[in-house]
């Protein structure tokens, strides 16, 4: 025995039900396929800051400990320089003192270089500081903002799982709602095309395989009053307005 007019309008609000439903679904979980691209991108972004971070922080401390290194090898000439000038007090042959002149002034001239070294590497350690503490300033600003980001999208995400959850939970009531024999042919539709089978038409267009629908078919599915199939992909055509 066919179902009557009422009925077949009943099928069909529960089917716009569904129809909303499958459509609110299938949007989260697009949306939640693509979310873990962006996230990945904000990590990876923190991960070049910290990158950059780090190499600043390198330089400076290679700059620093090239710093100590010639201090202390102008600390050791000015020592050394002191024991060859009272040496030369007690040389007893001009071969001798001449050998302590040239061990001088070699070491005066070696101290001359390494002091021109030192002047040159402190500018330059001073410009690189301030240029680490501006961008060490930017950065901070940036992680900041990444963090934000981050955390916003986990929340979207936490968002998304729980409004699927909740929409999973909800389907099963609707489609005891169903005809026995809508019903099957509402599961054996799913069971072939994965996603969805029953949508909407939007501007002429069947929403699941986006095909052109006829304008007279477009006029029964918008009159609600009997079951229409797309001819494309099969599913189930409804109407509502978005």
């Amino acid at each position: 025995m066919g179902m009557d007019m009422a009925d077949i309008r009943r099928e069909l609000h529960v089917l716009i039900s569904i129809a909303k439903l499958d459509h609110s679904l299938n949007e989260a979980r697009v949306e939640l396929g693509r979310l873990p691209v962006r996230v990945e991108s904000v990590r990876k972004s923190l991960r070049e800051i910290e990158n950059r971070e780090a190499d600043s922080k390198s330089r400076l401390d290679d700059m620093a400990k090239q710093r100590r290194i010639l201090e202390q090898q102008l600390e050791d000439n000015e020592e050394k320089l002191k024991k060859y000038k009272v040496q030369l007090m007690e040389v007893k042959t001009n071969k001798e003192y001449t050998a302590m002149l040239h061990e001088i002034d070699h070491l005066e001239k070696d101290t001359e270089a390494k002091e021109e070294r030192l002047l040159i590497l402190m500018d330059q350690l001073d410009g690189e500081s301030n240029d680490n503490e501006s961008y060490l300033e930017k950065s901070a600003k940036d992680k900041a903002q990444l963090v934000s980001q981050g955390e916003e999208l986990e929340k979207r995400i936490s968002s998304l799982e729980q409004e699927m959850q909740r929409l999973r939970a909800e389907k099963p009531k609707l489609l005891a709602e169903l005809d026995p024999g809508v019903k099957k042919r509402y599961e054996r539709t799913l069971a072939k095309l994965h996603d969805f089978a029953v949508t909407h038409v939007v501007d002429e267009t069947c929403q699941g395989c986006f095909t052109r629908i006829p304008p007279q078919i477009v006029v029964e599915v918008k009159n609600n009053d009997r079951l229409i199939t797309c001819e494309a992909c099969g599913r189930m055509l409804v109407y509502y307005h978005v």
